[in-house]
């Protein structure tokens, strides 16, 4: 996956950045995992640290740190963050955690949902929801960077897999880390879009890779993104907003992940999922081929090149499209 990888530099980010990593020093503590000092606000973060993959859990928290050290909204809220293990009784045992702490904002959904989102709603806790799926909440509730609304992509991939005779899944690890390979034994994956902000990812990753020697990654960035839009709560609870309001305040905050509205009725994108095929199809039947070849003609690369997509077809109006090449994994603005 290759996103934006530009040596572009912003010289506040890095006085910022090298402040916090000599304060963090200066404790022996690791740059990569220490902690900022309390503010008097906190933040908490579920994210799937021990399962299903550890790296992607730290490269979450990373990114987070990230942007608690370089924003300019200094002093920093404190980072305190709880393992998931994509658990949905775990997540909401954390969640109630943070309730019982008192914490201000809670950044989480990266994995799981679950009853996490409702608790949180009913201690009146803002919630920065990195899930890929969007719950029915009220606005108040919860930031969403999720465009796809729950069981949708279920519902569709049930349709092609009775209409095509294609075995399709719609609950991959895509759903988790945004990859596109495609698990063993299915033809297809509906997977969720990613779209990246190519000019914030070049203005962030060489600041990422200085700090932690490693590349910035889609897990990263979900991290950033999130804290950025809780960084943005935060300042509207320190200016006075209270926190049923925080989230209603905000309003738009620009995250390298695109832009997060605060909006009642989120509408869902034409592209907010990937359907992805195997190179290997099996043979179908005619009535199968006609379905699937209805699917290609109202969805893929060809259709879309050419603004020519029938609109007779009942595949017309659903949030999809039809991987266009081999290895497109994210779409970029």
């Amino acid at each position: 996956m290759v996103v934006g990888n530009k040596s572009r530099k912003r010289e506040p980010m890095w006085h910022l950045l090298l402040a916090a990593l000599a304060a963090t020093a200066s404790l022996g503590l690791s740059p990569a995992f220490a902690a900022t000092p309390k503010a008097g606000m906190q933040i908490g973060a579920i994210i799937p640290e021990s399962w299903p993959d550890k790296a992607h859990g730290e490269e979450m928290r990373n990114g987070m740190m990230l942007a608690l050290k370089t924003w300019p909204g200094q002093p920093a809220p404190t980072l305190v963050v709880k393992d998931s293990a994509c658990d949905p009784k775990q997540a909401a045992a954390a969640a109630q955690a943070f309730v019982d702490a008192k914490v201000d904002v809670v950044v989480g959904g990266f994995c799981v949902l679950g009853t996490m989102p409702r608790v949180l709603l009913g201690a009146g806790v803002p919630f920065i929801s990195g899930n890929a799926e969007r719950m029915v909440l009220p606005p108040e509730a919860a930031i969403q960077f999720g465009s796809v609304p729950v069981n949708m992509a279920d519902s569709i991939a049930a349709r092609l897999r009775a209409e095509t005779g294609l075995r399709v899944t719609a609950t991959s690890a895509c759903w988790i880390d945004y990859g596109q390979k495609l698990p063993d034994k299915y033809h297809a994956a509906l997977c969720p879009t990613l779209h990246v902000d190519t000019a914030r990812w070049d203005e962030i990753a060489p600041t990422y890779t200085a700090a932690y020697r490693q590349p910035f990654t889609i897990a990263a960035a979900r991290g950033y993104a999130a804290m950025q839009v809780a960084l943005a709560t935060i300042k509207q609870i320190r200016a006075g907003s209270k926190p049923g309001n925080a989230l209603k305040d905000a309003k738009e905050i620009n995250t390298v992940l695109g832009r997060v509205r605060y909006r009642e009725d989120a509408t869902v994108p034409d592209d907010a999922m990937q359907l992805i095929f195997t190179s290997q199809l099996p043979r179908l039947s005619p009535r199968e081929a006609a379905a699937l070849n209805d699917v290609m003609k109202s969805k893929g690369c060809v259709c879309a090149k050419s603004g020519e997509c029938p609109q007779a077809s009942p595949w017309s109006t659903m949030p999809f499209v039809v991987q266009c090449a081999p290895g497109a994994t994210v779409a970029k603005h």
